[in-house]
């Protein structure tokens, strides 16, 4: 590190630039990941707690559409949670015992790691089945789009 990027450091409470924008991601990550369960969840309980709401969907064709779409947002995100556990076990193990990085499954798992990716395209389907999900919704309590 030159000393330009340790005067940086030093004043960024010791880190590294690198490790200041690997923080930077893990906020955002698990800030996006709480605002997408959060929002995939909340509306099914709304669907389920509030009566005219409930009454309204009940009756849609979209019914069980919606809330399928809603839950499998969820589920995406979850899946993807337990995918980016795994690999941060597997890495984590593998500082702490350096004769695991030979294993095969630290291997496996920190290339799934690397794949930034998977991380973009499930939070992109999760968005995507969120917004069909919220417009089928949307069509329920206003009507079909009028061209």
């Amino acid at each position: 590190m030159n000393a330009a990027k340790q005067g940086k450091a030093a004043a960024k409470g010791g880190k590294s630039e690198e490790a200041i924008h690997l923080d930077n991601y893990f906020d955002y990550a698990r800030t996006l990941r709480a605002w997408l369960v959060a929002y995939g969840i909340g509306a099914p309980v709304i669907f389920m707690t509030n009566d005219k709401v409930t009454e309204k969907i009940g009756k849609s064709e979209s019914a069980s559409t919606i809330v399928t779409l809603f839950l499998l947002g969820v589920a995406l995100q979850v899946v993807l949670a337990l995918i980016n556990k795994w690999g941060a076990w597997h890495l984590y193990a593998g500082e702490n015992k350096p004769a695991f990085k030979k294993t095969w499954r630290y291997r496996i798992w920190g290339r799934i790691t690397d794949m930034s990716w998977l991380d973009f395209w499930v939070d992109i389907v999760a968005l995507s089945v969120f917004v069909v999900a919220t417009w089928k919704t949307l069509v329920v309590f206003l009507g079909p789009a009028s061209g």
